[in-house]
């Protein structure tokens, strides 16, 4: 059953804003409520909302204090509301959302079936009227002096999670717009000195596929074939080159080398496929970066971060376990 209280009615106001936070919503309602000298907890002091108590009071895992309860239905927080719910709560409201919240409204006060006739009616009659700031705090007072303690622990657990479940997710969202991405690396015209040992496998392989000797990367404007798959693999080499770079740079906090973690369970995921005989270093190179784009990784925390790990990437940590001498292509290099 639903019942309009202060958790109901904030959760209907949070539908018609367009970034709402659980707190941000709670000192928007009781901060003219709270804010008034009158109003004082057990201590003597003035009410300070925090996290801790916005969460259970969403939650309903807690009532109202009764000094608020009493304030809401006193004249003189009755006389400022209409003005504070007019210059303050409903200019927080998307006009592209703002009908979600009258809509909850409504169905709180329809469904409701402690709310009383002339109650209900007088409600109503601000809404139809299209008084809205009448209408918000009218309900608004009303649903303060509800109790907002849920009874049954299997509801209660389920509100709980439910209003966690899609905080977090917010914040998981805002998280990760905040996060710094790596640089995307560009292979340059000229190889770098730190590319020479996975150039010089790669053409070893195609050297051994083809039947000739390709020393050097010019060479490859003969081998068209060769020269594609050369161009793909620097990219990739420096995809992972970009990752390894950030972790470096962007994850230090973390006393693990997140980008070792990551190398480490790449080579144990390729090495068997790695080590099976093949008839030449291309059919090799072939043959694990297949396989490396359908192994799962997940040891490392780079690994958590969408987009940072593609196929690209994972094709590229093979070329850097290449410099490090951990796998070859070349069948005759072996």
């Amino acid at each position: 059953m639903d019942v309009l209280n202060f958790s109901s009615f904030a959760k209907s106001i949070k539908k018609g804003m367009a970034k709402p936070t659980n707190i941000g919503i709670t000192k928007l309602l009781l901060g003219f409520i709270v804010g008034h000298e009158s109003v004082l907890n057990t201590e003597g002091q003035p009410y300070n909302i925090s996290n801790y108590y916005t969460n259970r009071w969403w939650n309903q895992h807690e009532d109202i204090p009764e000094p608020i309860k009493k304030a809401a239905a006193s004249p003189e927080i009755k006389a400022l509301a209409v003005t504070y719910f007019e210059s303050e709560v409903i200019l927080k409201l998307s006009p592209q959302k703002e009908a979600d919240t009258y809509s909850a409204l409504l169905d709180l006060i329809d469904s409701d079936t402690e709310l009383a006739a002339e109650t209900r009616k007088a409600f109503l009659s601000h809404y139809d009227k299209n008084e809205m700031a009448l209408f918000l705090c009218d309900t608004f007072l009303y649903a303060v002096q509800k109790n907002n303690k849920a009874t049954n622990i299997e509801t209660n657990t389920q509100i709980e999670t439910k209003v966690t479940i899609e905080e977090d997710i917010r914040k998981l969202g805002d998280l990760l717009q905040r996060l710094p991405k790596p640089i995307q690396l560009i292979p340059p015209e000229d190889l770098e000195e730190h590319e020479m040992i996975y150039i010089s496998e790669l053409l070893a392989a195609y050297s051994e596929h083809e039947g000739v000797r390709i020393t050097n990367k010019d060479a490859l404007v003969s081998y068209p074939k060769y020269k594609r798959n050369f161009d793909r693999q620097r990219k990739d080499y420096f995809a992972a080159e970009s990752v390894r770079q950030f972790s470096r740079d962007t994850l230090t906090f973390n006393k693990t080398d997140e980008f070792k973690v990551l190398k480490d369970e790449t080579y144990n995921g390729i090495i068997d496929v790695c080590e099976d005989e093949y008839s030449s270093g291309f059919t090799r190179l072939n043959g694990v970066m297949k396989h490396v784009t359908t192994i799962q990784l997940n040891k490392s925390l780079l690994t958590k971060l969408p987009g940072y790990v593609s196929n690209s990437e994972k094709k590229g940590i093979c070329h850097l376990l290449v410099n490090d001498g951990d796998i070859k292509w070349a069948v005759d290099n072996e």
